[in-house]
């Protein structure tokens, strides 16, 4: 590398494994068009992200949330921890699930289950600043 001059250059645009609109940049910055992308070089995903949930699962609706946190009878915020083994979607058909560490979380600072993916979360945040 240090013959050719490319020792401390980025690696080219050609090795990078991960589609250009999953990366923190295209969150920042969604206005980059497909033209641009493939121009460089980058991978693009045009199709939506497949997920395979199974036939046993159940999903439950980001709307119907509400039946699994309530207040307590001496008004401590309560989340049924059956949510954890539930599959849920979203207003936009993005699918997800609640963890244990965000389950422990949530209940600790008396928070409400997030009725957004993940990922849409992360977007919105982009957004704001």
């Amino acid at each position: 590398m240090e013959q050719d001059g490319t020792l401390g250059e980025f690696f080219p645009a050609t090795m990078n494994p991960f589609y250009f609109n999953d990366t923190a940049a295209y969150l920042i910055d969604p206005s980059f068009t497909k033209e641009e992308v493939t121009a460089k070089w980058y991978l693009r995903r045009d199709e939506p992200i497949k997920v395979d949930i199974p036939d046993d699962a159940v999903v439950v609706k980001s709307s119907d949330l509400d039946q699994f946190e309530w207040f307590d009878a001496e008004w401590n915020w309560t989340i049924n921890a059956e949510v954890l083994k539930q599959v849920i979607q979203d207003e936009q058909w993005n699918f997800y699930r609640i963890i244990p560490m965000e389950y422990k979380f949530l209940v600790k600072h008396w928070l409400p289950l997030p009725r957004k993916h993940w990922l849409e979360r992360i977007k919105e945040n982009f957004r704001i600043n």
